[in-house]
């Protein structure tokens, strides 16, 4: 290693450590923070912070059980907004050789008419690709209109997945509202 590199190495290493140092603040506290509105920032690097669950009987298929907060149901209607879209997304853990990650996603959607934890959703979405050993890593509800367009529509924070182990496709059930302030 020539001087110049090392120098730089010892500059990148400083600078990681003046980050994690000063942590930036959440531009949002109270969406993390006001209990009523039941978003929970999930942090990708905690274990304890995904949802638990089991292997999908049909391996092709992933299913996702999950319900809508009661009060999104009129403003959805009021704003056209009619379907609701399941993103799951599947990583490829680095793709081939590390070097070229190659994560991919899948969607489905359903008619947005159930509202409250007594009218639950279940989806059914495609299972995470063959290629790259992708597996299922986290999952996102969003609200659509009629030709399936979501935009900015999402409902919260994306939640992470942990599988019983690295697996394409998952049945997974999630007691959390999904919240939406349309």
């Amino acid at each position: 290693m020539r001087p110049s590199q090392f120098l730089s190495a010892i500059a990148l290493v400083a600078s990681a450590g003046l980050v994690t140092a000063n942590p930036v603040p959440n531009p949002l506290p109270e969406l993390v923070d006001d209990h009523t509105s039941r978003l929970v920032a999930r942090n990708d690097s905690d274990p304890d912070s995904c949802i638990k669950a089991p292997l999908s009987a049909e391996p092709d298929f992933s299913y996702y059980t999950f319900h809508i907060d009661a009060n999104v149901k009129e403003r959805a209607q009021r704003h056209g907004l009619t379907k609701i879209g399941v993103i799951q997304y599947c990583n490829s853990n680095g793709g081939i050789f590390g070097s070229q990650p190659k994560n991919t996603d899948n969607w489905a959607y359903d008619t947005l008419d159930k509202f409250g934890p007594d009218q639950p959703y279940k989806i059914k979405v495609d299972r995470c690709k063959k290629r790259y050993k992708r597996h299922v890593w986290k999952y996102q509800v969003y609200l659509c209109n009629e030709n399936n367009w979501c935009g900015t529509t999402k409902c919260g924070y994306t939640r992470k997945i942990c599988p019983v182990e690295q697996t394409k496709a998952v049945d997974l059930v999630d007691n959390e509202s999904w919240l939406y302030s349309v």
